[in-house]
């Protein structure tokens, strides 16, 4: 189950994208998870779980707001083996 209590075993009906709406936040607090672990945050964040998504490392997320986003992407998409536009996508978000 997900943070946000999400079951994995949901009869296929149509929530008018209510799952994927979820699915986004929970990716998104693991990278703001990842965020903190990089900046020395004395608060140690629980274990991230596996939302669907890759987590970004603090070495992606430090060149994505250097503004090095080709570097990012590199880097994000070596570490988890995303495709090239959802690494994109993920780095674009991170810095905009």
């Amino acid at each position: 189950m997900g943070i946000f209590g999400r079951s994995d075993n949901v009869d296929d009906v149509d929530d008018g994208g209510l799952r994927r709406r979820v699915d986004e936040l929970e990716r998104r607090v693991a990278q703001l998870e990842w965020a903190l672990r990089g900046q020395g945050s004395s608060a140690e964040p629980e274990p991230v779980p596996d939302v669907g998504g890759p987590g970004v490392s603090p070495e992606v997320l430090q060149l994505a707001l250097q503004g090095q986003k080709i570097q990012a992407i590199k880097m994000l998409r070596e570490q988890t083996g995303l495709g090239l536009k959802e690494s994109k996508d993920i780095v674009d978000r991170l810095a905009p």
